[in-house]
């Protein structure tokens, strides 16, 4: 398989504390890679040294072939854009304008293709109107836009759906799909919306405290995943007591539900419960997703 980044052992310290951690990844060129972890887990970190707005305390990685130490490595990172945090856009300025800037600081005489990929990502009909004025969806989208000026084979998404309305999020997924399907372009996705993550990803990193975890493609992920048993009881503070008891993995929902991610039948279930007097009123299974998978594999309670 080709892979269009992929890391040695790779490590990042910021003086005692160490943000990434012999990290090996792998991610397949053509692919959309969910990229998953809690805050603090080393996904911005990665994605800053990917950037070039870092360098590795020690391990190395490649990008498009090219080694991070290598003079070439440079060459590399023009087929690479990147949307972190919020849009680097201009708000002054029109979605036309946005892209227009953007390419000439790329060195792109040709501006042609800055009405293509107005259209391409929704944006065409905005006409005068500044970005300032722009909902969070299309800043988003002109982001996204502003990231394929220089025709990249890789681009990089931090948190691209947060904070949108659900038509926002379905436009950008529906254009993550569209550009990954139609131009090849590979994905790496970094979202706290699991959910809405597995309907886009193909591949799937997961990170915590600075370790990879586990890599899989979305068809290994459908095969492992099992079953989570939901529980409603009258107070889950008694029912984390008992499954603790046990060791068991779970997610405290609210002050009355929690799943819990093991093989355990009623009677099991019914004997812990009563060490701790707690009531169980309904105990159901529901099929695992993507984020009660990320949960089993870290564990639950305090790593919720």
């Amino acid at each position: 398989m080709d892979y269009i980044f992929k890391t040695n052992n790779l490590c990042k310290n910021y003086g005692s504390f160490a943000a990434l951690k012999d990290v090996n990844m792998e991610i397949p060129k053509h692919s959309i890679y969910g990229f998953v972890g809690k805050n603090g887990a080393g996904k911005t970190t990665l994605i800053r040294l990917l950037c070039g707005l870092q360098t590795p305390s020690s391990g190395s990685y490649e990008l498009m072939g090219i080694k991070n130490d290598s003079a070439d490595i440079l060459k590399a990172r023009r087929k690479l854009g990147a949307v972190v945090e919020s849009p680097a856009i201009y708000k002054d300025l029109t979605a036309r304008d946005n892209l227009i800037q953007q390419c000439i600081m790329l060195g792109l005489a040709d501006l042609k293709n800055v009405d293509e990929l107005l259209d391409i990502v929704g944006l065409s009909d905005t006409g005068k109107k500044k970005a300032k004025n722009f909902s969070l969806g299309m800043r988003q989208r002109l982001g996204l836009a502003i990231a394929l000026c220089g025709n990249p084979e890789f681009i990089i998404l931090d948190e691209p759906t947060n904070g949108l309305d659900p038509q926002g999020i379905i436009e950008i997924r529906e254009l993550v799909i569209k550009l990954n399907k139609e131009r090849g372009i590979t994905f790496l996705i970094s979202s706290h919306i699991l959910d809405e993550l597995a309907r886009m990803a193909t591949h799937y990193g997961f990170i915590d405290k600075g370790h990879i975890v586990r890599q899989m493609s979305n068809e290994s992920l459908r095969k492992e995943s099992h079953k989570a048993i939901k529980m409603t009881v009258n107070d889950t503070k008694l029912l984390a007591k008992a499954i603790e008891s046990r060791g068991l993995k779970y997610k405290i929902i609210d002050n009355r539900t929690a799943d819990i991610y093991e093989d355990i039948n009623f009677s099991e279930m019914a004997k812990l419960c009563d060490k701790t007097e707690c009531i169980i009123e309904k105990m159901e299974e529901n099929e695992e997703n993507l984020e009660s998978f990320y949960l089993s594999l870290i564990g639950g309670g305090k790593n919720v």
